[in-house]
């Protein structure tokens, strides 16, 4: 990535000038990358201890079902963390791909700077020898008058001056250079290290996505394990509303910043204006309507709070209404779940995610993106469980979705 920037450093003040901002940006630059850098790293060992726990979790569990459960409620969570973990992988390897190029950016910068420095320093020494010390001399003795000599010793003096400033200037911009091109080095070795973690953690990934694989044809295959694991999933639907309703509740005391307020309350009365307008929140077949349905394998009828809808992993999941990000959290049987407040008692509920877009109190816009589709938590592969609530009454989505 050259860049021809001779044109900005014509003369020797503006290379001086320039010089001081580089170096003053670059201050600038490093302090708020190492504050980012230190974080991501916080939130890695954190998510690592977590996989640990985990890991033990799964060999303590000596119940049957429990042990099937659990292992597949902890890969689950782990494919959850494995996942964050690539992300913060990928934002450290974006942060220090472009401190890369700004370090590029400087070192052509300084590069040029030094070319014109040298040019300039190669005139002065040119000059320097044509007027040596003892004809230097000659020359002030050879005035016609003192005034004359005075003025010509003071111009020696400045040529002098400037010769050594322009030496020292010429010395700590390539100092500069040689820090930069170092620190450079070091950029490109630790974003391969990060490159290289980055894909021991995919296949880590892929290892969990097998694993998960083989426990939910386990519990698929074996009546009473599925029976059970049917009979949490219908604990699960009651948990959601009892969430919602504690949300509801404890909304007086929520802490929001105050723009993220403001919007959220400007949305008073217009959810409900939108019946049968809203986008859907992901394209897919619906796989499981609103209500009752059979499950094929059991013959036994469950009640759907929402609906489910058939996508390919690492499909976007979109929010279908401006609002705020009341909850994310893990639940068993719906796995990864974002639960978003729309105002006047109205709710919408994201299930079986892989990545998550957004954080906790975030304002999101209708249409915006707030995760993937996944299978955590499901027995069925890929697939998005969406519902709507009202005044913590579960609503049939189909009829507030557009046709």
């Amino acid at each position: 990535m050259k860049m021809n920037l001779k044109h900005l450093f014509s003369y020797p003040n503006l290379l001086l000038v320039g010089g001081i901002i580089f170096l003053y940006l670059l201050g600038g630059w490093g302090q708020n990358r190492t504050q980012q850098l230190r974080e991501l790293q916080r939130q890695l060992d954190t998510i690592q201890q977590e996989i640990n726990r985990l890991e033990r979790e799964i060999r303590t569990e000596n119940n049957k079902f429990k042990i099937e459960n659990r292992t597949l409620h902890n890969i689950d969570q782990q494919i959850s963390l494995i996942q964050q973990k690539i992300n913060l992988y990928k934002r450290e390897i974006n942060l220090r791909e472009n401190n890369v190029e700004k370090l590029h950016f400087q070192i052509d910068s300084l590069t040029n700077n030094i070319n014109n420095l040298q040019e300039l320093f190669a005139n002065q020494v040119v000059f320097a020898y044509k007027y040596s010390r003892g004809q230097q001399f000659d020359w002030i003795l050879g005035a016609e008058n003192l005034n004359q000599a005075l003025l010509r010793y003071r111009y020696f003096q400045k040529i002098a001056s400037a010769e050594r400033s322009l030496y020292d200037h010429l010395k700590s911009l390539t100092d500069t250079l040689s820090a930069k091109e170092a620190a450079l080095q070091k950029e490109i070795s630790e974003m391969n290290q990060l490159l290289a973690l980055a894909q021991k953690e995919n296949k880590n990934l892929r290892r969990k996505r097998e694993t998960q694989k083989l426990i939910v044809q386990k519990i698929s295959q074996h009546k009473t394990l599925l029976s059970k694991a049917l009979q949490e999933k219908k604990r699960s639907y009651q948990r959601i509303a009892h969430l919602i309703a504690t949300l509801e509740k404890e909304k007086p005391r929520r802490q929001l910043k105050p723009k993220t307020q403001i919007k959220w309350q400007k949305l008073t009365g217009n959810f409900s204006r939108n019946k049968g307008k809203l986008n859907w929140p992901v394209r897919g077949k619906i796989l499981h309507p609103f209500g009752k349905f059979k499950n094929p394998k059991l013959k036994t009828v469950l009640v759907n709070s929402g609906i489910d809808i058939r996508a390919p992993r690492g499909s976007e999941v979109h929010c279908v209404f401006p609002g705020v990000v009341s909850l994310i959290t893990y639940m068993m049987g719906f796995g990864n779940m974002i639960i978003i407040d729309h105002n006047d008692g109205y709710y919408t509920v994201y299930a079986h995610l892989d990545e998550i877009r957004v954080a906790p109190n975030d304002f999101v816009e209708s249409g915006q993106v707030i995760g993937t589709v996944g299978e955590s938590g499901s027995l069925e592969g890929p697939k998005l469980h969406f519902e709507i609530y009202s005044n913590n009454q579960p609503q049939n989505p189909v009829k507030w979705l557009k046709k």
